[in-house]
């Protein structure tokens, strides 16, 4: 636009912005009606997933031995707590147009500070909050990072992913991969053998994550905030939402969940295993969990039952062939097929929208 010449360039230009500003405030309203019909066009999706999720545990139920025993349900359960908690979290992220690939990095680190406070001899409270402000400090800098230097959430919870695991083997166990904890301290016994009501603790605890994500999600303003910068950023980022701050609150959030869920698999195990990230599976099946319960790549879609949905599915595959004692590398097998799947359908259900998709937003 030519200037006129009988204005200052200065007033003209304060003048241009607050029009595009206007007509940019003008798409939110957009964006809110999107936001408020979120899981309406995925709702078919969530529920062909539990079918599917319900189809394959009538198969396995009848040609599986020992499936639809009482004590395997319980620990289907049991074992689906730490990926409801680890997929909550990612669910989080990916409805704000993000990817967290330091989770389970983050998630062994953070247990590392536990277990080796317990085995110094410090109490159990002292090592829960030690790990509760490493979990903070790990998803400030994942955060930091994407919210404020601007970096893909790709690659830079790639590279944090290689540094949280290498300040965890390096600077906590001392160059080892593995951590023995006491499993005859209470809250250990605890965590992996507890119950409330009769029901296994990891169960509740999983059931409480889930209903905190639902509420954070449907019920606050962070959670719209979410949904309205994975749907439109930049609309969402001039129309005056905190989307810098919710950024970090995001990522905080994927770490202390991560935290806990490594808890609950340290405690049941006995160890912290550094091995459990680099041989990638349990990020994958959260990957998968999210993309097949319907919550888009691209973000602003989604909620709690697109995670339930996901984490029911793949919950039963492993177990269903756990039980049918196929070997390691056939469930790589059959879950990086499944993946592949999930994205192409993604991709086939949530297009690319050419006003809102930014190459490298990732």
């Amino acid at each position: 636009m030519r200037p006129h010449w009988g204005r200052p360039l200065r007033t003209q230009f304060v003048e241009d912005t607050n029009k595009q500003r206007a007509a940019i405030k003008g798409e939110l309203p957009a964006v809110t009606a999107r936001v408020s019909q979120i899981g309406a066009g995925k709702l078919s999706v969530e529920w062909v997933v539990l079918l599917v999720s319900a189809t394959a545990a009538a198969l396995f139920a009848i040609t599986v031995e020992g499936f639809a025993t009482l004590s395997n349900l319980e620990n289907l359960a049991r074992n689906s707590a730490p990926l409801l908690i680890l997929s909550c979290a990612m669910g989080i992220v990916v409805i704000g147009r993000g990817l967290d690939l330091s989770q389970i990095a983050a998630m062994t680190a953070v247990t590392s500070v536990f277990g080796v406070l317990i085995l110094s001899g410090h109490s159990p409270t002292v090592a829960l909050l030690a790990a509760a402000g490493a979990a903070v400090l790990l998803g400030l800098i994942n955060g930091w990072l994407i919210a404020y230097a601007e970096i893909p959430a790709l690659l830079a919870t790639l590279a944090t992913a290689i540094l949280f695991t290498g300040l965890g083997r390096w600077g906590i166990l001392r160059g080892e991969y593995l951590l023995l904890l006491p499993k005859d301290l209470p809250l250990i016994t605890l965590l992996s053998s507890g119950r409330v009501l009769g029901v296994p603790l990891p169960i509740v605890i999983a059931f409480c994550i889930a209903a905190i994500t639902w509420f954070l999600l449907a019920c606050t303003g962070y959670g719209r905030a979410i949904y309205a910068s994975g749907d439109n950023h930049a609309t969402a980022r001039i129309s005056g939402l905190p989307v810098r701050q919710t950024t970090l609150v995001v990522y905080v959030v994927a770490a202390v969940a991560a935290s806990i869920a490594g808890l609950l698999v340290a405690s049941a195990s006995g160890t912290v295993d550094f091995r459990t990230v680099t041989n990638g599976t349990l990020l994958f099946e959260v990957i998968m969990v999210v993309v097949l319960g319907g919550i888009s790549l691209r973000g602003g879609r989604g909620g709690l039952l697109s995670i339930v949905a996901g984490v029911a599915l793949i919950s039963v595959m492993r177990n269903g062939m756990t039980l049918m004692d196929l070997t390691t590398q056939v469930q790589s097998l059959v879950k990086g097929l499944t993946l592949i799947v999930a994205i192409v359908l993604d991709n086939h259900f949530n297009p690319k929208d050419p006003e809102t998709d930014t190459v490298g937003d990732l």
